[in-house]
């Protein structure tokens, strides 16, 4: 039996260090600590597969969001291939925000035929919304694409046992907001601003989506795509993979 070339007790970070064992792959002992914590928990694309989203609030009237269908998702021209989930709100020192975080984000990869697409999914619930917490969901938005820009650049998307070394890999954000109850002032056409596409447009608009505009780490007007959606009475919501990536 052949023994291993590597240093049984290492306790140094490398950068890179493909001729010398002596050191630990800083990107891929991050990288199973973060998947022992469970930030990071891969999804089975199979048919009896769901992701859970979970609302802390006790007081909530929105308690959890099942996207479900998985493996069903309608596309002639791709497939999904794999799906991560990212636990936003999850308590770490020095990777944690204190309040301006969604639940969760969703990673949806699509194989096309020369290409993928990464769908960054950043999902929100809430109980009520009116104005001002509109405007904290925008935040949570804005400041989640620049953590995801910052979490992307640590996994090596060259991996050649993936193939990934040889492909193009698009990425696109969404912002998923999932509500109960709105202020009725959405209703009201008086307010609303044409000029500027904001969320509290959108919700004027319940069935609507549209394109926003944020700053980010990257750009001063980076663009995401916004949809709403209206839970009903349950405290519980149902929805497919299939109408998150295509309305």
């Amino acid at each position: 039996m052949s023994k291993s070339n590597k240093p049984k007790n290492r306790k140094k970070y490398s950068l890179n260090n493909p001729d010398n064992q002596d050191y630990l792959s800083l990107r891929d002992e991050l990288h199973k600590a973060l998947k022992q914590e469970e930030f990071i928990v891969e999804i089975p694309v199979t048919d009896d597969e769901h992701i859970e989203i979970k609302e802390n609030n006790d007081n909530s009237k929105l308690k959890k969001v099942f996207i479900n269908e998985l493996h069903d998702h309608d596309d002639k021209e791709s497939k999904v291939t794999r799906i991560w989930k990212i636990d936003l709100e999850k308590d770490f020192t020095g990777i944690s925000t204190s309040s301006k975080t969604p639940e969760c984000a969703i990673l949806v990869l699509q194989k096309y035929e020369s290409s993928y697409k990464l769908n960054i999914l950043l999902i929100e619930l809430k109980s009520f919304v009116d104005k001002n917490k509109s405007e904290e969901i925008e935040e949570k938005f804005c400041c989640a694409m620049t953590r995801l820009y910052m979490l992307l650049v640590l996994n090596n998307h060259l991996n050649p046992i993936q193939n990934y070394n040889k492909a193009t890999i698009y990425i696109d954000f969404q912002g998923i907001l999932f509500y109960k109850d709105k202020d009725n002032k959405f209703n009201s056409s008086a307010d609303n601003n044409k000029d500027k596409k904001t969320l509290y447009s959108i919700l004027q608009n319940s069935d609507k989506s549209e394109i926003l505009t944020y700053k980010t780490i990257l750009r001063k007007e980076d663009k995401i795509k916004v949809k709403c959606f209206k839970a009903s009475d349950k405290e519980v919501f149902n929805i497919s993979l299939q109408t998150l990536l295509s309305k």
